[in-house]
């Protein structure tokens, strides 16, 4: 019985690569590998209004995703990018407890383009693999979004790419919760294609070299 078992659970396995081996011939090829770019400079374009003594800005005042990180910043740092698709979507804000104390919905509730996500093809893509987004997370006083973070922001601090701090969301993860002033926010995406001169795995070059740039960006906007 106990061999039985293990020669299930074997085969499991071998089907399981098998599938992910097909998945990813059906979805890339041979052609290329994709460069990793740099955030283009900003200069604190992103204009947030001035917050202190615990203020927060309502989510629906909050600034459009798709300003934080817009289709020249993908290029400047996917600069292999193409068939780029933007696409705005709605965030719902209130912590559990504000849901629990009033379930009624307020417009100051929601931001209408609180995330942005992008869907593009890099090298090596037969189609939009690859997978980029940027959500608000909270946007209030400096020391009111500190305390916030680190009530809720998962991992270990990260200190770099302009951000007050960063915490990846798992080791395979490759999203980045960060706080920079008034504003916490997550980065996010993943890809099949392999990049240049990267002898890590996709996921990992993401996580490690592609979603810092995007943290860059953001905060460049910021401050």
């Amino acid at each position: 019985m106990k061999k039985n078992r293990i020669a299930l659970l074997t085969l499991a396995a071998a089907l399981l690569v098998a599938t992910t081996v097909v998945a990813t011939l059906l979805i890339t090829d041979s052609s290329g590998e994709a460069s990793i770019g740099r955030a283009a400079v900003r200069n604190g374009d992103l204009g947030l209004p001035p917050l202190k003594d615990g203020e927060i800005l309502a989510a629906n005042e909050w600034p459009d995703a798709c300003t934080l990180i817009d289709q020249e910043d993908v290029k400047a740092i996917l600069p292999d990018a193409e068939d780029i698709q933007q696409e705005q979507r709605r965030v719902y804000a209130p912590s559990i407890k504000d849901f629990a104390a009033d379930r009624s919905w307020k417009e100051s509730d929601s931001a209408e383009s609180g995330r942005c996500d992008y869907d593009m093809r890099l090298p090596g893509e037969r189609y939009r693999a690859t997978h980029v987004w940027i959500r608000v997370d909270a946007v209030a006083s400096p020391e009111l979004i500190a305390g916030y973070y680190k009530a809720v922001a998962p991992g270990a601090d990260i200190k770099g790419n302009g951000a007050d701090l960063c915490a990846i969301n798992g080791l395979s993860d490759g999203s980045w919760t960060c706080r920079t002033g008034a504003l916490m926010f997550t980065v996010g995406g993943q890809t099949t294609t392999t990049f240049d001169g990267q002898s890590d795995a996709a996921p990992f070059v993401w996580r490690d070299k592609v979603a810092p740039q995007f943290v860059t960006t953001v905060t460049e906007k910021v401050t």
